[in-house]
């Protein structure tokens, strides 16, 4: 069998792209159990990243190079973004689901099924991302 990529089984959208209430419930359980976060990534945060540094056995300053925005699960395939698009959309169009989505640096994290922040973190990190492409 040969090697897929993520472009290559993608099918419908994920749930938790197009249901707010989906999205939310995953990304409250990882925060819970992966401790993603920081809830504010523009504040210092000393205590959050000190416990990751902790968590992988380095310093803060490279913990803090370990984000959702270069994790092998964050998932920024052309097909994924147009999901997240078509999910933010609002229907009187005062929402603008691109401006989001580029603000937000957004991707979708394949490990806990949610809308993730590119400078957010979480345990499970992974080096090798984003996924990208198609």
């Amino acid at each position: 069998m040969a090697n897929k990529t993520v472009c290559d089984v993608q099918g419908k959208c994920p749930k938790a792209t197009q249901d707010i209430a989906e999205n939310t419930k995953n990304r409250n359980w990882t925060i819970k159990k992966y401790a993603y976060g920081p809830m504010n990534p523009d504040a210092a945060n000393p205590d959050f990243w000190r416990k990751k540094a902790e968590l992988f056995d380095t310093d803060v300053e490279e913990a803090k190079t370990a984000l959702c925005g270069n994790c092998s699960a964050f998932d920024q395939t052309d097909p994924m973004l147009e999901c997240m698009a078509k999910g933010l959309e609002d229907k009187n169009e005062l929402t603008d689901p691109w401006r989001l989505i580029v603000a937000g640096n957004l991707g979708y994290c394949q490990l806990f099924h949610f809308k993730c922040a590119g400078s957010r973190t979480c345990d499970a990190w992974v080096h090798g991302g984003p996924l990208r492409g198609c």
